[in-house]
């Protein structure tokens, strides 16, 4: 798999539409269904991709039904780990999950381009190396920062990874974002 940035509009796969039907839970009640169908998402019997606008908005609205009232921060991290172990009971990553804990979280980061195109068309990665168990890694698209840092930290702790930190460095939505990951 390349990881040279793909030609043609950014997509959402489909595993990550039911990974999100999953971190919805119980608050996946009829009128919430609803709301995801007037978006034009349905989370029920979704499409193979969707554009990555459209996936935005319904992060938002997942993070509006719930975390209602939360700040946006926290209900981004929140949901970025919801998805992430939400993820693990889809098709595709009960394929992944188990790579990742046999390859280990610095295996796991140098591939995070691959890891991410199992979810979507457009993630690039660049990871540099700042110390044995302390990286930067770049990503080429990330709108919710504190969303991906739940993604990272929840990947990376089931990877058995021990007194994890992952912070967010920079983001822009020219630039990509930059998080330091560390562990002991």
């Amino acid at each position: 798999m390349s990881d040279e940035a793909p030609s043609g509009d950014p997509v959402i796969f489909a595993s990550s539409v039911e990974a999100l039907l999953r971190a919805l839970g119980p608050q996946a009640t009829a009128p919430v269904l609803a709301r995801f169908r007037a978006l034009g998402v349905d989370l029920e019997r979704p499409d193979p991709a969707y554009p990555y606008e459209l996936w935005l908005q319904c992060l938002r609205l997942t993070m509006d039904v719930r975390w209602p009232g939360a700040p946006f921060d926290e209900a981004t991290y929140r949901l970025g780990r919801a998805i992430f172990e939400s993820y693990g009971e889809t098709f595709m990553g009960r394929a992944l999950l188990p790579l990742l804990k046999l390859l280990g979280p610095r295996r796991a980061l140098e591939r995070m381009t691959r890891n991410l195109r199992t979810t979507n068309n457009y993630s690039v990665t660049r990871l540099t190396a700042l110390g044995p168990n302390r990286f930067e890694l770049w990503v080429n698209r990330v709108a919710f920062p504190q969303y991906f840092r739940g993604l990272l930290e929840a990947g990376l702790e089931f990877s058995a990874t021990k007194d994890l930190v992952v912070r967010v460095v920079s983001c822009s939505p020219t630039e990509g974002a930059v998080f330091e990951v560390s562990w002991q």
